[in-house]
């Protein structure tokens, strides 16, 4: 599946060595609602132009289906800051850094489809990417939010990403816990870790330094999108 990208963005993550959301789950808290609206309005009419070039390649049946996709829940971009990493025992989220950059699920026929990613840039909003495959944390998201169903409080989530793998994490109860988006292709890397339930974030930390002390590269299932000529996509 293709996914395109505007900008090459020199982003360091650990591994380089150094829909429907329930009442108390607020995933997309943290999206302005400046970016949603450019995201559901702009945003999304670049992502379908763009897809309907190629809608097979993108995994879409054909145009009729990329023009009734969706905007689903959003999430601003955290990456793991690898200068705190070394002295992180418990929390993604004390070991991450911001991006200015938000990713939206598309929805297709109400499931997660592909990716749609946008910034503000100089006083406008641009695309940043567009495609890939998002039904891995779509799924992610479900099974966060059956799983704090129970919860009293308001739950936030943040997006926190290490190259090409996606942590949805949160604090329950005093405790910051996680889920993966990994596909099957990335299962068989990341030590038996899955989407299938939250882990506990000091678990995921010592795995984490686990894999960068043995070079584990967790971009090799081939979804890795791929740079095209910069091109700037802004809207006032």
């Amino acid at each position: 599946m293709k996914y395109l990208k505007y900008f090459y963005i020199l982003l360091v993550g650990v591994t380089i060595c150094s829909a429907s959301l329930f009442s108390n789950i607020d995933a997309s808290v943290r999206v302005p609602d400046d970016i949603r609206h450019y995201a559901n309005d702009a945003g999304l009419e670049e992502f379908k132009k763009l897809i309907s070039e190629d809608p097979i390649g993108f995994g879409y049946k054909d145009i009729e289906e990329v023009g009734q996709v969706t905007l689903g829940p959003g999430f601003q971009i955290n990456w793991i800051d690898a200068d705190k990493f070394a002295n992180v025992k418990s929390s993604l989220i004390d070991v991450s850094k911001p991006t200015g950059q938000y990713e939206f699920i598309v929805l297709s026929n109400g499931e997660g489809k592909s990716f749609l990613t946008v910034e503000r840039y100089g006083g406008r909003f641009r695309v940043i990417s567009a495609g890939g495959d998002a039904s891995g944390l779509s799924k992610s998201l479900a099974k966060m939010t059956s799983s704090l169903t129970s919860a009293s409080e308001l739950i936030e989530l943040a997006l926190i990403k290490d190259g090409n793998v996606r942590y949805l994490v949160t604090n329950v109860d005093g405790k910051e816990v996680n889920i993966p988006d990994f596909t099957s292709e990335k299962m068989a890397l990341m030590s038996g870790m899955d989407q299938n339930q939250l882990w506990d974030s000091d678990k995921t930390i010592s795995y984490l330094k686990q894999a960068q002390f043995q070079n584990v590269d967790p971009n090799t299932d081939g979804t890795r999108g791929y740079p095209i000529t910069e091109k700037e996509n802004s809207r006032k």
